[in-house]
């Protein structure tokens, strides 16, 4: 069972007629709506859109804009592209959801359709996982940053402060001089900042701080 019901066709100087055909083998509508239906419509579940490229070029400011507006609203996806024309990580970064390249056999073309009318993503492989590769890092850098934040509040003060001598390179009679305390009490401090920041040693903790002021 299909996800897309209709499927609108958005051509330039090339015509997609194979595409038409396939989709309606599909038994998928093919409507031809303007440009400036399709932007000025609101959204509709029911439509994916085959955006043919043709002589136009994602290079192109215009049409690169005209790509995005469209792939915001529709389900959208590229077809008649020239091989080694777009890359697919850019077509991908404006939203569309697929590539379909001119001469392309019509066995792929029309799993690319039913892949696409099936709310999926037509990619090469390789780069979707580098995407969810790219997704997972940023996610566990947000982690963290948020255990690094957490880390900070709660150092009191007085740890604070015999974090930044630590990174001055004092030592605990040193910092326990300036601190008016005795460097029995700045190993204390020491052993609760190592236990809230999950450093092991001073050199691990230094780099806990690094990490900790710039995020």
């Amino acid at each position: 069972m299909t996800r897309f019901s209709q499927l609108a066709l958005i051509e330039h100087q090339k015509r997609t007629q194979n595409l038409a055909l396939l989709a309606e083998s599909l038994e998928i509508e093919v409507i031809h709506p303007s440009l400036s239906e399709l932007l000025s419509q609101a959204p509709d579940k029911d439509i994916m859109v085959a955006y043919s490229l043709s002589s136009e070029q994602l290079s192109r400011t215009s049409t690169a804009n005209e790509v995005a507006a469209l792939a915001k609203s529709c389900a959208l996806f590229l077809v008649n592209v020239k091989p080694d024309s777009v890359k697919p990580s850019q077509a991908l970064n404006l939203g569309a959801r697929g590539i379909i390249y001119e001469n392309e056999h019509l066995d792929r073309v029309l799993t690319a359709l039913k892949v696409i009318s099936q709310g999926e993503l037509y990619y090469p492989r390789s780069l979707l996982s580098n995407k969810i590769e790219e997704m997972m890092l940023r996610r566990h850098a947000d982690d963290d940053s948020a255990t690094s934040l957490s880390q900070l509040s709660s150092l009191t003060p007085q740890e604070l402060k015999i974090i930044e001598l630590v990174g001055t390179g004092a030592r605990n009679k040193e910092i326990g001089e300036q601190l008016n305390i005795s460097a029995h009490t700045v190993k204390t401090h020491l052993s609760s900042i190592f236990r809230k920041t999950g450093a092991r040693n001073r050199v691990e903790l230094l780099k806990w701080a690094s990490y900790a002021s710039t995020n």
